[in-house]
């Protein structure tokens, strides 16, 4: 996959690590039940949703030693609010409808394609990746990938937000929630001027304690 670097962001170095795939069976009990394997049907066609099952890797950020980034997916990657939506409730087919354990959700096709087009594979190049402050408070992350849109329409923008926190039930593991990712004809400004954060400086703030300002 083509990493695309913004005009501004050519000359500056990516600092970068190494990722290890680990079992995540080893990690799964810091995975929330609702996020780990999921069986979803689309008004009873059986969607791929194998590449977001949870998974685990060792990097080090610079820290001289490795840690575990456990990585999953909330639903609003393949989901969308019924406002974005913007029919009725009463008019969507009950087999359109998700209940992510906390509100319901419409069964977005789009954002499922591009799901499996993209991620997890997104993750996986993070540390490669221009990743830039999204919000501070509470804090999360973007990261995007310019896509080719049907003839005639300009490119789109395929953006993931995310967040990053540490495990309180074990040391040197972190926890890399995919919280939305979805496409956007345009970047609004405070993400594309968002200040720009390597992958390993994020990790290794996170997993010392180090307070970050976008």
């Amino acid at each position: 996959m083509r990493v695309p670097v913004p005009e501004n962001d050519r000359n500056i170095a990516l600092p970068t690590s190494v990722i290890t795939d680990v079992p995540i069976a080893e990690h799964l009990e810091a995975v929330a039940p609702g996020h780990r394997r999921r069986v979803v049907a689309r008004c009873g066609q059986p969607w791929d949703m194998a590449h977001l099952d949870p998974f685990a890797f060792l990097i080090d950020p610079g820290l001289g030693f490795d840690i575990v980034v456990v990585v999953h997916f909330s639903s609003h990657c393949f989901t969308r609010s019924l406002k974005w939506d913007g029919r009725p409730m009463k008019t969507i087919p009950a087999g359109e409808l998700f209940n992510d354990g906390q509100d319901i959700r419409v069964l977005c096709e789009q954002r499922h394609a591009l799901s499996l087009m993209y991620l997890p594979q997104l993750i996986r190049e993070l540390p490669q990746r221009p990743i830039r402050f999204a919000r501070d408070l509470p804090q999360n992350f973007i990261t995007s990938e310019l896509i080719e849109s049907d003839a005639g329409r300009p490119r789109q923008h395929y953006v993931m937000f995310f967040e990053v926190s540490r495990d309180p039930r074990r040391k040197r593991r972190l926890l890399l929630k995919v919280q939305s990712a979805y496409l956007k004809d345009a970047l609004e400004p405070r993400l594309i001027k968002g200040r720009r954060i390597s992958f390993a400086t994020l990790l290794k703030a996170t997993c010392t304690r180090q307070p970050l300002k976008g």
